[in-house]
């Protein structure tokens, strides 16, 4: 009878680990997940922005104050950033930071370092998604 208790117990104490290790290994895999599609999809948007390197290339400042597209994902997934490294965090906001400066900026030729910026921004987000 000692026996049957002693079995009963170690079982439930087996079960109990079992499936909290299982949960856990589940949480983990659906975060490692989230995070994969999270930086494939900044990876496309700021693909997408790769316009705005050619607009610094050739000089034309004024039309990249006149087309510089609103951030979706940016602006979707906003709650989401604390899946992202720090690193990853850091140069994602401070792109969309300069998109945001850049839309309905006026006199943007006076601008034109600060403009350039943005370009090596983007390519420092992509950088770091990348890794």
């Amino acid at each position: 009878m000692v026996e049957t208790a002693v079995g009963f117990v170690l079982g439930a104490i087996v079960g109990a680990i079992a499936t909290a290790a299982g949960s856990y290994l589940l949480y983990w895999k659906r975060e490692r997940d989230a995070t994969r599609r999270l930086r494939r999809a900044f990876l496309e948007e700021l693909q997408a922005y790769e316009y705005v390197d050619g607009f610094v290339a050739d000089g034309s400042y004024e039309r990249i104050t006149e087309r510089v597209e609103e951030p979706v994902i940016y602006e979707s997934a906003a709650a989401d950033l604390g899946l992202l490294t720090e690193a990853e965090i850091g140069r994602l906001v401070a792109f969309y930071s300069a998109i945001y400066w850049l839309q309905g900026l006026e006199d943007p030729e006076d601008k034109k370092d600060r403009i350039e910026d943005v370009v090596e921004k983007r390519r420092a987000a992509l950088e770091s998604l990348e890794r």
